[in-house]
């Protein structure tokens, strides 16, 4: 490491990127967990409820290659900040909307702008870190999802019985401002990195998607496009399911989703030392642990009897939150691993382009199975298999040390 990342410029930094994630995810994350506010001031079925994360994810899903691309030509600064003002814009313009379509549009043009902190973000670790420090320093930034996550159903549901949700939405956005001057004022590209020196560009070999694509990218992009649904249908579904099934009154089920974020948060970090600790930079066998134990969680969860009481619920959230929202530094940091130094932000946003249409597809699928079946537990079983496809789909993937 160079003098400045010892003097501790690269936690800093890490903070920057993780807070740029942050105030994204309260938007990303943190509109499904409206979905009871949406549901019934738009008189909308559960499928349509799971349609506003496909918005955001559509956005980010088209965004993401150029997101990449950006960050390799012209660093992770100038990503951070311009995503970060993107989101903003469009959740203050939420203000404006009033049917379904409208607020469909506004949300697919705020995931544009949410595409970018992930490959900049994931970069920056690349940059700033060691080997035997990245899998941890990637679980720290990956954190940056949940606490979004967290502070979104902490704050925006208070804010929406209040104001209502189009300014709950536009909060978040005005989250994204502050973020966006906060990277402006303090952020700083690697000190490798020539993308702060005007003119100077990292060399753009291999710059088309096709030319990255290699078999491993593959696997990893279609694994982790069946693994997110854990993920969303935690995010999107879990207020609704408990209270269909439990009775479970929307503050509660805010305050769970909240400690399930928190949780996610705590996996994140956990698992990513357990990559680098336990498994010797290794990350293949924390995203398979992880997964295993999610579909395990799934299926407890699916089939708990009604009128369960709240002490049991909560441990069961809290686990499955763990290992569901818990293992994606892992599978982020396996995925620029192996890319080449100055390929690594269009290799993770061709990583998440594969990824995106399952989080587009799959949670409105769940909900329409639930619509169709008026089955919660089979969608849960449904959901357990589907981990487990997705941990099939990680076994062939050949893990290189870089």
């Amino acid at each position: 490491m160079t003098e400045v990342a010892a003097a501790g410029s690269h936690w800093r930094m890490l903070g920057l990127a993780v807070t740029a994630q942050v105030a994204v995810s309260i938007i990303i994350q943190g509109v499904p967990t409206l979905a009871p506010f949406l549901q019934a001031d738009l008189s909308l079925t559960r499928a349509q409820v799971g349609f506003f994360n496909s918005a955001l994810m559509c956005g980010s899903l088209l965004a993401m290659f150029v997101a990449g691309w950006v960050v390799d030509i012209k660093g992770e600064r100038v990503a951070l900040i311009g995503g970060n003002i993107v989101v903003g814009v469009f959740c203050l313009s939420m203000l404006l909307t009033e049917s379904f379509i409208a607020a469909l549009v506004v949300m697919f043009a705020a995931g544009i702008g949410g595409a970018f902190p992930t490959p900049a973000g994931s970069k920056a670790v690349m940059g700033w870190f060691p080997l035997h420090q990245r899998g941890t320093a990637m679980g720290i930034r990956q954190t940056g999802i949940p606490v979004g996550g967290a502070l979104a159903a902490a704050l925006l549901p208070a804010i929406a019985l209040a104001a209502g949700w189009r300014m709950a939405v536009a909060a978040g956005g005005i989250g994204c401002f502050l973020s966006a001057a906060l990277c402006a004022y303090a952020y700083r590209n690697p000190p490798d990195d020539d993308s702060d020196t005007p003119g100077v560009r990292p060399p753009p070999g291999g710059a088309s998607m096709f030319d990255l694509l290699t078999r491993d990218i593959l696997l990893l992009g279609l694994s982790g496009a069946v693994l997110t649904l854990g993920q969303f249908t935690l995010i999107t579904y879990l207020a609704l399911y408990l209270k269909e099934t439990q009775g479970v009154p929307i503050a509660v089920s805010a305050s769970l989703l909240v400690l399930a974020q928190i949780a996610g948060a705590a996996g994140r970090i956990l698992w990513g030392v357990g990559s680098d600790r336990l498994f010797s930079h290794r990350r293949k066998p924390a995203l398979l642990l992880a997964n295993g134990m999610a579909a395990v969680g799934a299926l407890a969860l699916g089939w708990i009897p009604a009128d369960t009481p709240l002490w049991v619920l909560t441990p069961l959230v809290t686990l499955y939150a763990f290992n569901t929202l818990g293992w994606h530094g892992c599978w982020v940091s396996l995925l620029v691993e192996t890319a080449r130094s100055a390929q690594q932000g269009r290799t993770v946003g061709l990583g998440m382009s594969l990824m995106y249409p399952g989080i587009i597809l799959l949670p409105p699928l769940f909900g329409w199975f639930v619509d169709r079946t008026h089955s919660w537990p089979w969608a849960w079983t449904l959901l357990s298999g589907l981990l487990v496809l997705g941990m099939a789909l990680l076994l062939p993937v050949r893990e290189g040390r870089r």
